[in-house]
This record gives structure tokens, C-alpha cells and sequence, in this order.
């Protein structure tokens, strides 16, 4: 009898975990989409909201035989939004990872400016739980204006 109560606090108390993990995991991805919803919007006011000023943007960009790395602050995309330009960052797919209060988003993604294709990659955000609110450490992402294909590929996406 012993046995079976403590195999039934087992399966509760991952059961409880369990919720936990995914209830930080609609969190994390709330935000993130948000973080899309406030560059198509051009609304400084909601990004700042998500992100940590200082937090850093990372760029990866294959050129013939290089890779050109840019590296900026949140608090200069700040400065480069243009409510004229209109940015529509679409994700084909999420992959959510939660430990404590840590966590990563990986999604490949296509991106247009104004209504005209500009490219496709993969985004990978860092975002950090303080006082049960989540925010956007890092954005590290991919710029390739001829990888859709080769992406929809790689993660099963046709």
C-alpha cells in the first residue's frame, strides 16, 4: 500500500511540474510574439516593455566567403524605429525551452518590409524570469535572403 501512495505523490508532483514548465512556456512565447506585434507596430512604449535595454541583438549574415556579425542594443532599436517602414516578422514554427528561470526561443522565420520580401532565418531569443515577469535578454538571428527553402527543409515546414 505504502508503494502505490508513493508512486501516486510521483506521478502528482511531476504532474505539478509538469504544468509549471508549460505554463512558463505560454509565457515566454507570449512574449516573443509580442516582441513581433511591437516591430510591425513601430510601438516603442510595448518593446521596452518586453526587452532589457542593454540587452544585445545579434546578426548573422553569410556573404560569399564570410560572415558578417553585427552586434546592437535594444536601446538602438529604439532609436531606428520607423514608423513608415512597416516590419512583419512571420515564425513558421517555435521550439520553447524552460528551466527555472531561464529560457530559449529557436524559430525560423521570414521577414518583409512594407509588403516586400526581405529574407529568411532563424531567430533564437534568451529571456530571463525576475518577479515572475519574463524578458528578453538576447535576440541572436540569421539574415538569409535565399534560405527559405534550405529552412523549410531542415525543420520539416513544407
Amino acid at each position: 500500500m505504502r508503494k502505490i501512495i508513493f508512486l501516486a505523490l510521483i506521478v502528482a508532483g511531476f504532474n505539478c511540474f509538469s504544468q509549471a514548465v508549460d505554463s512558463d512556456k505560454k509565457a515566454v512565447l507570449e512574449k516573443v510574439n509580442k516582441f513581433f506585434e511591437a516591430l510591425e507596430k513601430q510601438d516603442t512604449v510595448l518593446y521596452k516593455s518586453l526587452v532589457f535595454t542593454n540587452g544585445q541583438i545579434w546578426a548573422m549574415r553569410h556573404q560569399a566567403d564570410s560572415v558578417k556579425q553585427t552586434m546592437r542594443t535594444f536601446s538602438d532599436d529604439f532609436k531606428r524605429f520607423n514608423p513608415q517602414a512597416v516590419i512583419q516578422e512571420k515564425p513558421w514554427s517555435y521550439d520553447v525551452k524552460v528551466h527555472n528561470d531561464v529560457a530559449i526561443v529557436w524559430a525560423p522565420y521570414t521577414l518583409s518590409i512594407s509588403g516586400k520580401f526581405s529574407h529568411c532565418g532563424i531567430d533564437i531569443f534568451t529571456l530571463i524570469k525576475i518577479k515572475e515577469d519574463w524578458k528578453i535578454i538576447n535576440a541572436t538571428y540569421t539574415v538569409e535572403p535565399d534560405g527559405c527553402e534550405a529552412i523549410k527543409k531542415e525543420y520539416h515546414l513544407n
